[in-house]
Parts: structure tokens; C-alpha cells; sequence
């Protein structure tokens, strides 16, 4: 049995390794992207690196579903403790007696490369065709005009991108598929060669621009020039979307950097980035944690598409319900939950 799972992000790497315990499944993986993460994505330009999109994990004590996930990224020193006294401003979501927050020693990245590790990845491959052959497979063709076959194909990407795909959706699923919305994102990664010591690593501001400003090199521990990351308010990537580009918007939130913080030097790198899906916003209706496209062949799609919030919570549970799918479809028994 061959399975190809679309996406590197926290759901797809966590769907992998619950599906190492099936024997004699294949898994395979495809990520249109140059490394994994998906939303949790790490940027490295030389000798400098940055988490340009999720900042920390939020964790509730309460929420023992999650647990075993932590403890084990904890035990293996994939990620630390992030002080709340760290963290300025900070959302009335994000505080609290029953929370603690958790960076990546490595990149937020690294821990979708931790559950993954194992797999076969294919970085740089975006799918752009499924085709259901005679023998009930599937024949998968990306956007270089390569080929592969599958016995099932499951897709952890924002489920709009599925309608770029050329494949096989009811149209009752189309129509639900195009009314998921997420909130974009701009953000801007700045290396200094020295700045002035600030009493915080991570502030929020009310800032018309700015909403959030990271430094990462502090957060991670890392005897690296000073690195900053911003995030731009969501009200400002919407009315944005279309009208600016990366560059443009970047050279805007830099100019809000140095009126909120004019001590700041001029930063020796500038780099842009843009999430057109950074979260979800109108989740899929009736928020069921994934849907059934094709049934023989099985064509799955999960992630946070399909849940109310984009957190690692519900990526986790996401891969969860893929893998109880898979299991039955393919007549494996459930394993309890690890």
C-alpha cells in the first residue's frame, strides 16, 4: 500500500509518523515548498535564520489530547519554555495560569521535521493533476510534468489551494471548498548588526501597521546578530492583498518599525514574505476535521481548513481523524492515541 500525503506542515509530519505503525504502508510526501513547516516556516539566508511565521506554541494545561505531542518534542529538547515575562502586550488567549509558551531550539519548523523524520520527502514538488486509473490507483502529476502512482492520496494543504489542483471535486465540496477563508499575513525579517537592549522579546503593539515584533535571536537563545521579525496587523494584509507587493509592503512596515522604535539602526538584511494563508478565518462548515473526496481511491483533505482555530492543536487532532480514515479504508485496527 502507497500513500502520498500532500504537505510538509505540522499536519501532514504529524500524520506521518502515525502512519509508520501500519505495516506494509508507503509513505511518501510532497511539499511545493523548499523546506517543511507549512505556516511554521524557519527563513535561513546564510548564517542567519528566523521564524517567519508561527512564533511559539501556546499550550493549555487542560489539554491532555495535546500532551503526548509536547512531552515528547520537550523530552528530545526540540523545544524550551518561552517566559511569559517575555512577552509584552501579549492577547488575553495567549495569557493565563493554565498556559505555558514553548519555542523551537531550531526553528518552529523543526518540529514538523522531527515527526517526519523517516519519511520520504520530496521538497520543491507541487502537485497540479490526480488521475484515478483503471486499477483503482491513483496517478499523481506535479507542476514539472513528473508522474507518480498511489494507492491513496491525502491532502494537508489550505484546502483553497485544492481548487488550483486538476482533479475530481463534487461540486456540493467546491462550493463549501470556496467559502474557506484564512487571514493573510505580511511580515518582515531584519538582521542588525548591533541595536540597543530592549526589556522584552516579544512585544504586540496597536500599531495601524505593526502587530506583533519578535526578537528571534533572543527567543531561541542564539549568540547570533540581532534578528527581528514583524508581523503586520491583519487588517493591513487585507486591505493589502492585492494592491502591494512583499517588497512594498515591507519597505512600510520597516518605516512603522522605525517610528515606533526610532533608536533602531538602518538593518544590514531586509527580507519580505507573504502568507496568503496565514489563519483560518471561515473554516470549512460544521468544522468536521476532514473530508472525503474520493473514496475508491481514497482522496482525503485535513488541517486546520477543517477546525474552528489554526493552532498545532488542531493540526494534531486533524492527523488523528486522517489516520483513523486510512486505518479503516485500508482494514488496519485503530491503535489507541500514542
Amino acid at each position: 500500500m502507497s500513500i502520498l500525503v500532500v504537505g510538509a506542515g505540522f499536519t501532514g509530519s504529524v500524520l506521518c509518523r502515525r502512519l509508520r505503525s501500519i505495516p506494509g504502508l508507503t509513505v511518501t510526501v510532497w511539499e511545493k515548498s523548499r523546506g517543511a513547516g507549512g505556516r511554521q516556516s524557519t527563513k535561513r539566508d546564510g548564517d542567519h535564520s528566523c521564524d517567519i511565521g508561527a512564533q511559539y506554541l501556546t499550550y493549555r494545561h487542560s489539554d491532555t489530547a495535546f500532551r503526548p505531542y509536547l512531552d515528547e518534542l520537550r523530552v528530545t529538547n526540540v523545544v524550551q519554555t518561552l517566559s511569559k515575562d517575555q512577552i509584552v502586550n501579549a492577547p488575553a488567549r495567549y495569557d493565563g495560569e493554565d498556559i505555558t509558551h514553548y519555542v523551537a531550539r531550531n526553528g518552529m519548523n523543526s518540529t514538523s521535521k522531527y515527526f517526519m523524520s523517516g519519511t520520504h520527502v520530496h521538497y520543491s514538488n507541487k502537485v497540479a493533476r490526480l488521475l484515478k486509473k483503471d486499477n483503482n490507483q491513483i496517478e499523481v502529476t506535479n507542476t514539472d510534468g513528473r508522474t507518480a502512482t498511489f494507492d491513496a492520496v491525502v491532502f494537508t494543504i489550505p484546502a483553497p489551494q485544492l481548487l488550483e489542483i486538476d482533479m475530481e471535486i463534487p461540486n456540493e465540496e467546491r462550493d463549501k471548498i470556496s467559502g474557506i477563508t484564512f487571514t493573510p499575513r505580511f511580515t518582515l525579517m531584519l538582521v542588525y548588526e548591533d541595536t540597543p537592549p530592549f526589556d522584552w522579546t516579544v512585544k504586540y503593539h496597536d500599531n495601524s501597521i505593526v502587530r506583533c515584533m519578535v526578537w528571534d535571536n533572543v527567543k531561541r537563545n542564539k549568540g547570533t546578530e540581532p534578528t527581528l521579525l514583524v508581523h503586520c496587523q491583519a487588517l493591513y494584509a487585507v486591505k493589502n492583498i492585492d494592491i502591494k507587493t512583499k517588497e512594498e509592503a515591507g519597505k512600510e512596515l520597516l518605516a512603522a518599525v522605525h517610528e515606533i522604535y526610532p533608536e533602531l539602526p538602518e538593518p544590514i538584511k531586509v527580507i519580505p514574505h507573504f502568507w496568503r494563508y496565514g489563519q483560518v478565518y471561515k473554516p470549512y462548515p460544521g468544522t468536521p476535521g476532514f473530508i472525503e473526496l474520493g473514496s475508491d481511491p481514497l482522496v482525503l483533505a485535513g488541517g486546520d481548513s477543517f477546525f474552528a482555530m489554526s493552532n498545532l492543536q488542531a493540526c494534531a487532532r486533524g492527523a488523528e481523524l486522517l489516520e483513523g480514515r486510512i486505518r479503516k479504508r485500508f482494514g488496519v485496527p485503530v491503535e489507541s492515541d500514542k
